[in-house]
């Protein structure tokens, strides 16, 4: 019981301790940093100085030139180091490419340990060379082997501990140096590690896992790039000869987890918790592009049972959540998710954002294993979880999908990646896509591809113009499939196929900005979107829909609860994250593509890293298309068009309604035409305008009162009797 208080002061000591910034941490300030403060030009003329060293050390070692400097700064190097010269020639060269990398302080991507590995495999290959040349003194001998440095070496190794022990040291060194200093694969490395430890160590993670069975395997992480040669193969073989090759997209930059941090933030994890009276231990944690997620296994805490005596019981989960923020602080974390538990798993998720965030390409998606098993033609790639595993759906078996996010969260780039996906795995014969984007300028790189029917629509009486001609694709089409017998679109392809008759192409309408179309035309987006999400899916129309505003007026109930499926970008309050996912959590996302996604078929959000494609891949994939479908010169007209002609031509008729509406009800607005008429606001209000025009309502009042009327309830009935 006395060791408590004692553990608690060490432990204050330490963390008193560890806020001390070390010195090589601190930022230099402006008089420090004189000697560095070099320009981008500055930096490329030391590094051309540094090759040219380089280049006139090689040529004065080979004998090829002589001179005032360079001869004796030759001879200086052969005395010095022998054989082992030509080293410096190559340090020069490294130095130089530094400079030109403006990272003279910072070797360009090769780690330290590297580095310090060569110099040491250099100065033990001299070494070799001196105790080859029986240690002799004279120039002659010393310049033809490993010089001064190599026989100053040999000598103390060869004092402290005699032949042939010290050659069988330096032989030793030499490959562990030159092992080190090559680098040989992770596997490997855990491979020899685990023989010298007798197969008890760990596998991956490197945490404290006990061995007596009673706790999870560490989970394996898995590198963002890991995809083996098999999958690619396997997803180029399986394509077919139509459809764009795997070659116009990008592939994933390599990225390789750091595990000495990934084992200070463990430490980490458990020291917090340990001080809040919460015993735990990290067994495992898996890293993904975005986070790392450090598998929390609950410890157990003494308390005073009911007779008196002390138990032991299970730390709680809420205990662990409820210390997110001090979890937060601790790692320095911009913000800090709990899992509570894992789905499926005995332990507690932690997810720490990452130092770096990997990118995500769709490539790597389209050749993993997970979006090859989906083996769907409406099947699309996500991004990778939190385990750094593709993550795959299909979208017939959702069979909507709702995305919701803040501004810049990612929601626009997700689309364009799902409609990139769904285009490079249909022709335009078996899928077609209609888009709606209010904000003009997202999905308008799309135009000209040959799934599209018509054109990305922008304008509000477009828009709904594509959602009642879906309505009436949806009926007409289940009116095709009751006189053919088919239950389903994909019955009645296959016997249209049998027949050898024309089948029906899969639909998908992308709708980029919801709240546009709610707030100019409630009256027509809802009750269209929800029939379509009701019954669509059996005629093989499937619907997508976006919105930066995840509130209860654009989200309805209706809406939501036909929309299981849904994806939550980074979003501002709990209150939103709730509106989408029925749970928190999205509010503590990081942005730029971190995202819950909520499959109707797990019912746990899962979190992910979304693909991003770039502007030159979707140009590339519609040119493309658009070769493909070089022998058709005329586009399509968009089949919403006759329904917007008989729209306008019925204005007479409105308008004559609307006159009737106003002269009966004796007061004119917008919103009294909308409801009487059950059209759309731009409509109504332009009907408004018009009865201005004519004189049946007067001129706008301030404050936005209602308009007065100039004709009486009785005038039309004066008219006919005359």
């Amino acid at each position: 019981m006395k060791s408590e208080p004692t553990r608690s002061k060490s432990t204050s000591r330490t963390n008193r301790a560890s806020l001390q910034v070390p010195q090589d941490e601190i930022e230099p300030t402006s008089g420090e940093r004189m000697p560095f403060s070099l320009d981008r030009f500055g930096w490329d003329i030391v590094g051309i100085i540094l090759f040219a060293i380089a280049l006139m050390t090689l040529l004065g070692l080979l004998g090829l030139t002589q001179g005032g400097i360079i001869t004796p700064w030759v001879d200086l190097l052969r005395l010095g180091m022998g054989v082992g010269s030509y080293f410096a020639v190559v340090f020069f060269v490294f130095l130089g490419f530094a400079a030109l990398r403006n990272h003279f302080t910072q070797l360009p991507g090769i780690p330290f340990k590297k580095v310090l590995a060569w110099e040491g495999l250099a100065f033990c290959i001299m070494a070799m060379l001196a105790i080859f040349s029986g240690l002799e003194l004279e120039n002659e001998v010393l310049i033809a082997h490993g010089g001064v440095i190599g026989w100053g070496i040999a000598s103390l190794v060869n004092f402290l501990l005699p032949m042939p022990f010290s050659t069988l040291l330096f032989l030793l060194l030499i490959i562990v140096f030159l092992i080190n200093g090559i680098g040989i694969p992770d596997t490997w490395k855990r491979a020899m590690r685990d023989w010298l430890a007798g197969g008890e160590s760990n596998t991956r993670s490197q945490l404290s896992v006990p061995s007596d069975g009673t706790s999870p395997a560490p989970v394996r992480p898995k590198a963002v790039n890991d995809i083996s040669p098999e999958e690619r193969a396997s997803a180029s073989l399986n394509r077919d000869g139509r459809l764009p090759p795997l070659d116009l997209l990008l592939h994933d930059p390599g990225n390789r987890p750091d595990e000495e941090a990934i084992r200070e933030a463990a430490a980490k994890i458990e020291q917090t918790l340990a001080e809040f009276g919460v015993p735990t231990r990290v067994v495992g944690y898996r890293v993904g592009p975005t986070v790392t997620q450090y598998a929390v296994e609950p410890g157990l805490v003494e308390k005073l049972g009911p007779d008196g005596e002390m138990v032991q019981q299970k730390v709680r989960v809420a205990a662990i959540s409820s210390l997110q923020n001090d979890l937060a602080l601790a790692l320095a974390a911009q913000r800090l998710r709990i899992e509570a538990p894992v789905p499926g798993r005995p332990y507690v998720g932690i997810e720490v954002p990452n130092t770096h965030i990997s990118i995500v390409r769709l490539r790597s998606m389209l050749e993993s294993d997970a979006f090859v098993r989906q083996a769907s033609p409406l099947a699309f790639a996500l991004g990778r979880d939190v385990a750094g595993q593709a993550v795959a759906a299909d979208l017939s078996r959702m069979p909507h999908l709702l995305i919701a996010g803040t501004t810049g969260s990612g929601k626009s780039v997700c689309i364009q990646a799902l409609t990139v996906c769904l285009v490079m795995n249909n022709t335009p014969d078996t899928l077609r896509v209609a888009m709606i984007d209010p904000k003009m300028v997202e999905l308008a790189r799309f135009n000209g591809l040959p799934h599209l029917l018509g054109q990305v629509e922008t304008q509000p009486d477009r828009m709904v113009a594509v959602l009642r001609w879906a309505l009436a694709e949806m009926d007409r089409r289940y009116r095709i499939l009751e006189d053919a017998h088919a239950r389903d679109l994909d019955t009645y392809n296959a016997k249209m196929q049998r027949k050898k008759e024309p089948t029906l192409p899969r639909i998908v309408v992308l709708i980029d900005e919801l709240a546009d179309l709610m707030m100019q035309d409630p009256e027509q987006t809802e009750p269209a979107l929800v029939r379509l999400a009701q019954m669509a899916r059996a005629v093989g129309i499937h619907l997508v829909v976006a919105t930066q505003r995840p509130s209860t007026d654009v989200v309805t109930g209706l809406i939501k609860a036909n929309f299981p499926a849904r994806i939550a970008f980074s979003v501002a309050t709990a209150i939103d994250s709730r509106v989408i996912l029925d749970v928190n959590g999205a509010e503590k996302l990081l942005g730029k593509g971190d995202m819950l996604f909520l499959n109707p078929e797990a019912g746990t959000p899962m979190r992910a890293q979304g693909a991003i494609v770039t502007d030159p891949e979707v140009t590339r994939v519609v040119e493309f298309w658009q070769k493909w479908n070089a022998g058709q010169t005329e586009l399509e007209p968009a089949p919403w068009e006759s329904m917007i002609e008989s729209t306008e031509e019925g204005g007479d008729d409105l308008l004559e309604q609307a006159i009737e509406v106003v002269r009966t009800a004796q007061h004119a607005s917008a919103s009294l035409l909308q409801r009487r008429l059950r059209i759309g606001y731009p409509r109504a209000a332009r009907l408004i305008d018009e009865l201005e025009e004519q004189g049946v309502v007067g001129p706008a009042v301030s404050g936005g009162r209602e308009r007065e009327v100039l004709i009486s309830p009785d005038e039309e009935d004066a008219d006919e009797g005359e």
